[in-house]
């Protein structure tokens, strides 16, 4: 108990024999009553109930003594004339300490219920703030502010044993260094727990039980204990003149340390997952570049050289329309090939984060029109139906937005159904930025796989696209582009049937802005 609510209580104490005192003269004197010595026992149950056994013992003694020297006769003497009236104050003196005691009594066992009770509700709240944390660092933080309240601590904190660092959760004010801290050790045989002086902080550290009060500012450890030996500690610390915090205290801390070393368990457990994961995409990109190259790479590869072989063949006779029928597929093939290292090396480039776009203003049909302009393949551009009405500037890299858009239309007209055409559509959104739809008539691709077409190497297995065209890095490499400069894709069922991929781009600034 702090000094100065002490205080307090034995001034009420002293008040209440005082006024005991002036109702004894009131009702002797005035009132005429012959013994009013039991107005005294109001004073010692209140003594009891404020400060315990051994105040209601003085206090009874204290009322023996006011009501002997100013009640009894002869009165200001301690003498007692009349025998019965020895008997009357040996009495009263006995049922006050008999009374004194059992308030007393009364009194602990109602605290130690309410302190059980509010040590019940400290220790299942720490269970379940700790087990729902998200992490160490969280379940840490919630800790340490219910011990300060529910332990009774000036500050509690939390550090790890490896980091030298600040405290990872820290509520009151951290106390300066000071002498050896006492440290909470535990029996593993019984479970009880003492505050004991470690001249380290090593698990084989020499201990002894100093049994004294622990002196003022004094700071206390917790070990949060890991399957190799402690992984942290628990600190506190108490205002100046409190006791070591007692058996409740101990066990709030017991138990906030057991559950933080649940929690960094858990936290170790998780790294490890995310480390595993980590190991198993990786193994997955890698055998999807296998896949990728051991046959979208050498398909090309090996028709170049079957059709060089053939002109090569000097048993075959050159007929010239063969010639150039020989060359113009090699020439598509070379050009297949081409489109795919370059779709690998433009994929190495985004996640290396080597992409610097240069931001312009230009007129979104302009660009539309620009880079469908690079399609080689005159038929496949006439399937694309641009319908964009009036100017809409937009901030954009000319050659980053001519990949990703390209790559777009490109995946677009592969999976449209047959012959039919491509929409690509603008407008501006409310926000001021632009939408750019571009829409097909395809079989559209499930829904669980939307939030995958945008992964590298990933392709949707149908039965349309059997025969395994590009590795799936058209999509990737075009939000890689479009989020390089400034803009967002995403893909989404279209009222045509099929695929709407939409990229929202930055509106250019008016002129009179700029």
């Amino acid at each position: 108990m702090l000094p100065e609510r002490r205080a307090v209580r034995v001034l009420l104490v002293v008040l209440a024999v005082a006024a005991a005192t002036v109702a004894a003269t009131l009702l002797e004197d005035v009132g005429g009553l012959v013994d009013a010595s039991p107005i005294f026992l109001v004073a010692v149950v209140l003594a009891a109930g404020l400060l315990g056994t051994s105040a209601a013992v003085v206090t009874s003694l204290a009322s023996f003594l006011a009501y002997d020297f100013l009640f009894t006769t002869p009165r200001f003497t301690f003498t007692v004339a009349d025998p019965a009236e020895w008997l009357s104050l040996l009495l009263f003196l006995l049922v006050a300490v008999v009374i004194g005691r059992l308030t007393s009594l009364l009194r602990d066992r109602a605290d130690e219920a309410d302190r059980r009770a509010r040590e019940s509700v400290a220790l299942a709240a720490i269970s379940r703030e700790t087990a729902m944390a998200p992490s160490f660092a969280d379940a840490a933080s919630l800790v340490v502010d219910r011990l300060r309240s529910d332990a009774e601590m000036d500050a509690v904190w939390v550090r790890l044993v490896d980091d030298d660092a600040a405290p990872i959760a820290l509520a009151g004010a951290l106390p300066a260094s000071g002498p050896t801290p006492w440290t909470l050790a535990r029996s593993a045989a019984d479970g009880t727990s003492d505050w004991l002086h470690i001249s380290s902080t090593a698990t084989d550290a020499p201990a002894t039980n100093l049994g004294a009060d622990a002196s003022a500012g004094e700071r206390y450890l917790v070990p949060i204990e890991g399957d190799m030996g402690p992984v942290g500690w628990i600190g506190a610390s108490r205002v100046e003149g409190d006791p070591r915090p007692g058996r409740g205290a101990r066990r709030l801390l017991a138990l906030a340390a057991d559950q933080l070393a649940s929690a960094h368990r858990r936290d170790g457990l998780r790294a490890e997952l995310t480390a595993a994961e980590v190991v198993r995409q990786s193994d997955r990109l890698r055998a999807a570049i296998l896949d990728a190259v051991s046959h979208d790479l050498r398909t090309p590869i090996a028709s170049i050289r079957a059709l060089a072989g053939g002109l090569e063949d000097a048993a075959v006779e050159a007929d010239p329309a063969a010639v150039r029928a020989a060359a113009a597929a090699i020439d598509r093939e070379g050009t297949r090939l081409g489109d795919l290292v370059n779709g690998l090396l433009d994929m190495s480039r985004i996640q290396a984060g080597a992409v610097r776009p240069t931001l312009e203003a230009f007129d979104l049909t302009e660009l539309v029109a620009a880079a469908l302009a690079q399609e080689r393949d005159p038929a496949r551009a006439s399937r694309v139906r641009v319908d964009i009405n009036g100017e809409l500037p937009v901030l954009a890299d000319e050659v980053m937005f001519a990949a990703a858009f390209g790559n777009i239309v490109d995946n677009a007209l592969r999976h449209a159904a047959g012959s039919s055409m491509v929409r690509v559509r603008a407008v501006r959104a409310h926000d001021g930025r632009i939408v750019l739809d571009v829409d097909d008539d395809g079989a559209g691709v499930p829904a669980e796989a939307l939030p995958h077409l945008f992964d590298r190497f990933y392709r949707v297995s149908t039965q349309a696209d059997a025969g395994r065209k590009g590795l799936g890095l058209g999509l990737a490499i075009a939000r890689g582009f479009v989020e390089a400069i400034g803009g967002s894709i995403s893909a989404e069922r279209s009222d045509l049937g099929g695929l709407r991929i939409r990229l929202t781009l930055q509106a250019a600034p008016a002129e009179d802005d700029r």
